[in-house]
């Protein structure tokens, strides 16, 4: 009797364990894996559009406005800033701000006459 108790307790003991394993379907892994991807992807599209989105573009509060601003590189831009009635056209880098000029005092460049050329070619003949 003993030796029958005994032989029969591994197969009830792995029985029971098999009924109290929880399984995962492919289906609610592939849900969860997807729902993941979404939400990251949201992240990173809402990090892109805060990053791209000019804040403070057209605020009027101070003595400075922000005309237009022209990324030129990573770290880089030219900006276009109305002070005091006056619009200054700026190079923001991480060398500095310099002001590049004025765009209402800038006139036209002359246009280059067109050149003339001055050799002919021989006759083939």
């Amino acid at each position: 009797m003993k030796r029958l108790a005994l032989a029969t307790l591994p197969g009830a003991l792995a029985a029971q364990a098999q009924a109290a394993t929880p399984t995962v379907g492919m289906a609610d892994l592939s849900g969860v894996v997807l729902s993941l991807v979404l939400v990251i992807g949201f992240i990173f599209a809402a990090a892109w559009v805060v990053r791209r989105m000019p804040l403070g573009l057209g605020r009027s509060n101070g003595p400075l406005k922000v005309l237009a601003a022209l990324p030129l590189g990573p770290r880089e831009r030219l900006v276009l800033v109305e002070a005091r009635g006056e619009e200054l056209l700026i190079a923001v880098s991480p060398a500095g701000v310099f002001n590049v000029g004025s765009p209402q005092t800038r006139s036209q460049p002359a246009a280059k006459p067109v050149a003339e050329p001055t050799f002919v070619l021989p006759d083939p003949s």
